[in-house]
């Protein structure tokens, strides 16, 4: 009976010290997740005339959203753009590869341009940075993307899209 105190101490032990070590091991978020960032008009006098019945933050003036999965140094991305107030729009999905702590990569934009694009984390936020740019497009120049918790959409999706 003496041993059994001592028996469940060193089980308690050994199960404390193996749940700090799997925390440990729990790979950090790094570029995985969904980000977005956007600007919104701050007057609805701003907005279109076809969107002035609208609330403001259902028509962003600009928006950037990009879901990134990452699998070691891996990134792939589905991305999207909106600017003036939705009357253009970009598809900027990608693949990349993480090196000292960035990503770089290239896009080719559906208006005939092209840019160079680099991707940082700082803080909490994800910095995008177009380095390079030529012919038109609609990447922003440098803006930090914030992360969306899960299940949090921004206010202009719809609540059928699928992200």
């Amino acid at each position: 009976m003496k041993r059994l105190p001592l028996l469940l101490s060193l089980l308690a032990c050994a199960l404390l010290g193996a749940t700090q070590t799997h925390a440990q091991t729990r790979p950090a978020a790094g570029f995985r997740g969904a980000w977005n960032y956007a600007v919104y008009a701050k007057d609805k006098s701003e907005l279109p005339p076809a969107y002035q019945d609208m609330k403001l933050e259902e028509v962003p003036q600009f928006a950037i959203d990009i879901t990134i999965k990452q699998t070691g140094g891996r990134l792939r991305a589905r991305c999207g753009i909106v600017a003036h107030y939705l009357a253009r729009v970009e598809d900027c999905d990608f693949t990349a590869n993480v090196r000292g702590g960035a990503a770089q990569f290239r896009l080719t934009s559906g208006f005939g341009g092209s840019a160079t694009i680099k991707l940082t984390l700082t803080g909490e936020g994800l910095r995008w940075q177009t380095v390079r740019r030529a012919g038109v497009s609609y990447y922003p120049e440098d803006v930090t993307l914030r992360r969306l918790k899960p299940g949090e959409t921004p206010p202009y999706f719809e609540k059928d899209d699928a992200r």
